[in-house]
């Protein structure tokens, strides 16, 4: 009986080792492909043509949304180990949701600039789903100011039409 509680003991051990040991996303966002969203984000922040910071707001938040799934992954385990376990760390020098609201907001300004009010919409719609979080104020009131700005705009417009 004593062998079994001891074998036990060392798989749960074991266990909650590799569990704390390896970051949860990193399965995710490997290390080539993070370079490559940074080659993104560096494309986004240098270009000035409205397509192409449109693709790059595209891909670099369906880069961002990957790495929050991948951050959801738990590890079915009962309630008491589980509170043995801590919480992996994250180890990325960089937030891609700050990346890609960064971007969405450079693409949205693009759009509003080249008349693509539509797209600008958009792309600025996905920033305010990162709302509730208050790291990502900066870029949701941003996108906030943008969008009345756009629908006062269009107000005024249909308004002055005969």
């Amino acid at each position: 009986m004593k062998n079994l509680q001891l074998i036990l003991a060392g798989i749960l051990v074991s266990v909650a080792g590799c569990q704390t040991g390896q970051p949860a996303h990193t399965a995710a966002i490997d290390n080539g492909n993070f370079m490559g969203l940074w080659s993104t984000y560096s494309h986004c922040q240098a270009t000035s043509d409205s397509t192409q910071l449109h693709n790059d707001a595209v891909a670099l938040a369906k880069a961002a949304n990957r790495s929050l799934r991948a951050e959801a992954f738990t590890l079915p385990l009962p309630g008491k180990i589980e509170k043995l376990i801590a919480t992996p760390a994250d180890r990325f020098a960089v937030d891609m949701k700050a990346m890609a609201a960064a971007c969405s907001l450079r693409a949205g300004t693009a759009a509003i600039e080249a008349g693509n009010l539509d797209a600008a919409k958009d792309l600025l719609r996905t920033v305010l789903s990162y709302q509730p979080q208050s790291e990502y104020a900066y870029y949701t009131l941003q996108a906030k100011a943008l969008l009345s700005d756009l629908e006062a705009n269009i107000l005024e417009v249909t308004l002055n039409l005969p």
